[in-house]
């Protein structure tokens, strides 16, 4: 009896490894399929990555679709990966860098508004650091490892299924400007959803910004905050300015150095609140931007 239970513990054991060693080479080679083949829609991590492959980051620019608006990866010559991304938020780098999702090399800039602080920002599900510790890879991408397995079935069967249609994909950018009309409704709307909200929901990111400040003290790289430009047609909200002098507070108790732009651009260069529009705000961006960012 002892012997028996002895052989079903060994058993299941070896089920158990063989099962994780499957998954863990299904996250390798799927995951690589996934970023070169061109036959799903990317997120904006998964497109960093994709045009990043090198494991080591040196230099790295982060923020939300603010930043991805407005920083041309063509034009710059300060050696940063552009990291920007939507709903991108201090708390999610933060656990990026624990998780060990991106390895940085020398330097990190926060490139960030009021936003990038709120703690109940929407966010992209299949952004690899939500997968929990002891989640399956082939779970966590179930969706999308059903759509390959259902387009697998459907070429066996002799159906022709579109391959690569996604390999020019490029991050979300903005064209022209928003009418008066317009903006009034995104200020009202972004003071319903975001600048209405108490203090204390800023308070997990604004911890998260010392945490940072501390992981990259200690590993010694050199980490810059940046508040990116804000269309001056719409007032800074109270809120907003708030949580911009508190995170310049913590900044400066950890020697921090912080770059206003907040007044740099004029209306014009601006889609909405704070997306630069792709033909003419993105270029004045750069020309604002990049001589700090090369200092």
């Amino acid at each position: 009896m002892k012997q028996t239970t002895k052989n079903c513990i060994r058993f299941l054991a070896v089920l158990l490894a063989a099962f994780v060693l499957l998954d863990c080479a299904l996250s390798f080679f799927y995951g690589r399929y996934i970023l070169r083949s061109g036959d799903f829609w990317l997120n904006d991590y998964e497109l960093t990555r994709r045009d990043h492959p090198e494991k080591v980051w040196d230099k790295v620019i982060f923020g939300s679709s603010e930043l991805v608006a407005g920083f041309r990866d063509e034009e710059s010559e300060s050696g940063y990966v552009n990291l920007g991304m939507d709903y991108g938020t201090i708390h999610d780098l933060l656990t990026m860098l624990k998780k060990r999702t991106i390895t940085l090399g020398s330097e990190l800039v926060l490139a960030v508004d009021s936003l990038c602080f709120y703690d109940g920002m929407d966010t992209n599900p299949v952004y690899p650091w939500h997968r929990r510790l002891c989640e399956p890879y082939a779970y966590f991408m179930r969706d999308r490892l059903n759509t390959s397995l259902m387009n697998g079935v459907k070429r066996l069967s002799g159906e022709e299924v579109a391959r690569g249609q996604h390999k020019t994909q490029t991050k979300a950018y903005y064209e022209g400007c928003l009418t008066g009309e317009e903006l009034d409704a995104k200020v009202e709307k972004f003071d319903t959803m975001f600048y209405s909200r108490p203090f204390a929901d800023y308070r997990k990111n604004l911890d998260a910004l010392d945490a940072l400040a501390d992981w990259c003290a200690t590993r010694g790289i050199r980490l810059r905050l940046l508040w990116l430009p804000r269309n001056p047609a719409a007032e800074t909200p109270a809120r907003a300015q708030e949580v911009m002098d508190e995170a310049n507070a913590r900044c400066a108790a950890r020697g921090v150095e912080v770059h206003d732009l907040t007044h740099a651009l004029p209306a014009e260069c601006f889609y909405d609140l704070g997306h630069v529009n792709r033909e003419y705000g993105s270029y004045l961006f750069m020309e604002v931007v990049e001589p700090w960012l090369c200092l």
